[in-house]
């Protein structure tokens, strides 16, 4: 080490990522505020939204094989003979 040079501090080096990290999250929240006050604000926009998560739910669901709950009477339901993919567990 040359006479005069500063030693890293790691603490506060990782403080000051966290400080980062925690005013990020912060801008991120009132981003969300912000499209919720708009949703707010213009109904139409609310309806478009769920729309578009609607199709990012169901093309998510496809590549994961986890697709939603399916109707009654859905066509999808035929290659199972309609019968539930869901395990019930009782509990006691």
């Amino acid at each position: 080490m040359v006479d005069g040079e500063e030693r890293p501090d790691p603490a506060r080096e990782g403080f000051e990522h966290l400080q980062a990290a925690a005013q990020e999250m912060i801008a991120a929240a009132r981003s969300m505020l912000d499209a919720c006050e708009e949703l707010l604000d213009d109904p139409r926009a609310a309806s478009s939204l769920s729309s578009i998560a609607g199709s990012v739910a169901k093309v998510f669901g496809g590549i994961t094989g986890m697709g939603g709950a399916r109707g009654a009477g859905d066509p999808s339901d035929a290659h199972d003979g309609g019968a539930s993919r869901v395990q019930r567990i009782k509990i006691s």
